[in-house]
């Protein structure tokens, strides 16, 4: 009996539970919008919503990056080697930079 599970068969469950998910979520939200309609609910997009998202996504790519730049920096100058540098400094600086970004949007706001 060899391999039941090979790598088709995940790749097929992968699918059909990614589509799902997409249908519950496309479903629950037109649940919501419907109900909201029926209350009465204004359901327009609000533009206060995206309108940072540019600087947002910026920042995030930004301190991807640096994570990066860092975590190679460090792999050749010190005598660890392996791939533990990698996930640690690109999460830790993409959360960095999502705080500054609140925060720098926050200030904007205020401006405005």
């Amino acid at each position: 009996m060899g391999n039941l599970l090979g790598p088709g068969a995940v790749l097929a469950a992968l699918f059909l539970v990614t589509g799902y998910t997409v249908y519950t979520f496309i479903k629950a939200s037109h649940l919501e919008r419907m109900s909201k309609i029926e209350k009465g609910i204004d359901t327009s997009a609000s533009p206060d919503k995206l309108k940072f998202i540019g600087l947002k996504i910026g920042m995030l790519m930004v301190g991807i990056a640096c994570g990066i730049l860092l975590a190679y920096m460090l792999e050749q100058t010190t005598t660890i080697k392996g791939d533990v540098f990698y996930p640690s400094f690109i999460l830790l600086f993409g959360g960095i930079s999502l705080i500054i970004s609140f925060f720098w949007t926050e200030r904007l706001n205020k401006k405005q």
